[in-house]
């Protein structure tokens, strides 16, 4: 194969190639039997729709083989190495580098102000959780009964937090909560 002016010219020389060899294996496939040399030269009777369909069984073969072929596997890139704990890429695998990567922070760490509301909240919801699983077990006309414990009305949040000895009653109620957090 020469040098091509165009990369067309190429890829139309490769496919002409890859056509007359599909062409030339259909035909000897068809006509296999005068590859023996047990007797005269003849062709096949097959009609030339069966050659049309060799040429383009073995055509499409040819260039799955090609294709194939001319795939490679990716390279590892020697530079870059994947941190243990998080997954990401570090660009250098210097000793420097994987230290600067452990002192990034990734997620920011919460404010005070929310660490308190997150927390004052997270209580209100367990208060009115084991104030609804008492309400349903001894009901008492302070706190309204809740229902489900997982759906807990904002009257019985409110409830549980103005009341202060709702979690020491309940602890010392004959009916113990079966809250496993709560411990007499």
């Amino acid at each position: 194969m020469g040098r091509f002016a165009t990369r067309e010219a190429h890829f139309a020389f490769r496919e002409v190639v890859i056509l007359a060899l599909a062409g030339l294996a259909a035909f000897l496939f068809l006509n296999h039997e005068n590859l023996y040399l047990t007797g005269p030269f003849t062709l096949s009777k097959a009609p030339l729709e069966a050659y049309f369909l060799a040429t383009t069984v073995i055509y499409l073969f040819l260039r799955l083989v090609v294709i194939t072929l001319e795939m490679r596997v990716p390279r590892a890139r020697a530079e870059l190495v994947r941190c243990p704990e998080c997954g990401q890429w570090i660009d250098d695998s210097t000793a420097e580098s994987r230290e600067a990567h452990h002192r990034i922070e990734l997620t920011p760490k919460p404010s005070p102000k929310a660490i308190v509301s997150t927390v004052a909240l997270r209580k209100a919801v367990d208060a009115a959780r084991v104030a609804g699983k008492a309400s349903e077990a001894n009901p008492q006309p302070k706190i309204p009964a809740a229902g489900n414990p997982e759906n807990v009305s904002g009257a019985d949040l409110l409830a549980a937090l103005r009341d202060p000895d709702l979690l020491e009653r309940l602890r010392h109620s004959p009916n113990l909560p079966r809250d496993p957090r709560l411990k007499r």
